[in-house]
């Protein structure tokens, strides 16, 4: 696993990376304001659907979906936003001013280690950020190795790990990383778990030992 350092340049690269494209094998709802008849897992709706629901359809091998009024519509290769307005402008000649928003429902990004609230986020945004992220995960413990927060990114097959300082918030700005599906983000923890972790494992040995010879002593008498 490579991993470069996170200068201006690089930096800046990732800021500014591409938002994500819809690609074979996404699964997305489409939701058509007014016309909940032809919406898929409709997001205008409380009810809405997720992957688990069954409501969704996937791209397939050509990159397309099977829509209903317009049928196998391809769409790989666009932005959500980009989705939106072709899509729209397909079914206005079926539709009066048609309002359209896609969902992509299996594009995630996993956050590791010393958040308060651990596990795999949905980006259902355009463009969501390394902060906001750690934002959805309730923020970062009190053990929290905050200058050393790193991202894991696979790049043309190959798996890139940098490490972002974020204790400087003047310099926040130029390290708020735009997030791909599937990054990975882990928070290392700071050395004062290790040594709080070894210090309750001692007092449990410590407490173990002194029940024994608390026991011992009765028996002994």
């Amino acid at each position: 696993m490579a991993n470069p350092a996170l200068n201006d340049s690089l930096a800046l690269q990732l800021i500014t990376a591409e938002e994500p494209v819809l690609k074979t094998g996404d699964k997305i709802t489409m939701s058509i304001w007014n016309h909940n008849e032809l919406s898929i897992g409709s997001v205008n709706s409380v009810y809405t659907s997720n992957a688990s629901t069954g409501k969704w359809l996937q791209l397939d091998d050509e990159g397309k979906v099977n829509l209903p009024k317009i049928g196998r519509t391809k769409i790989s290769g666009l932005t959500v936003k980009e989705s939106n307005y072709f899509l729209e402008q397909a079914y206005s000649g079926k539709l009066k001013d048609p309002i359209i928003n896609i969902r992509v429902l299996n594009h995630f990004v996993t956050v590791l280690g010393e958040v308060n609230n651990p596990g795999r986020y949905s980006l259902d945004n355009e463009s969501v950020s390394l902060v906001e992220i750690l934002g959805e995960a309730k923020g970062l413990t009190s053990y929290s190795k905050n200058e050393a927060i790193e991202l894991v990114r696979i790049i043309n097959g190959q798996s890139i790990k940098w490490s972002v300082n974020l204790t400087d918030l003047a310099m926040l700005p130029s390290k708020n990383i735009t997030l791909q599906p599937d990054d990975i983000i882990h928070v290392g923890a700071t050395r004062a778990k290790i040594n709080d972790r070894n210090l309750g494992k001692a007092s449990l040995i410590t407490s173990i030992v002194t029940g024994l010879a608390v026991i011992f002593s009765v028996f002994v008498k």
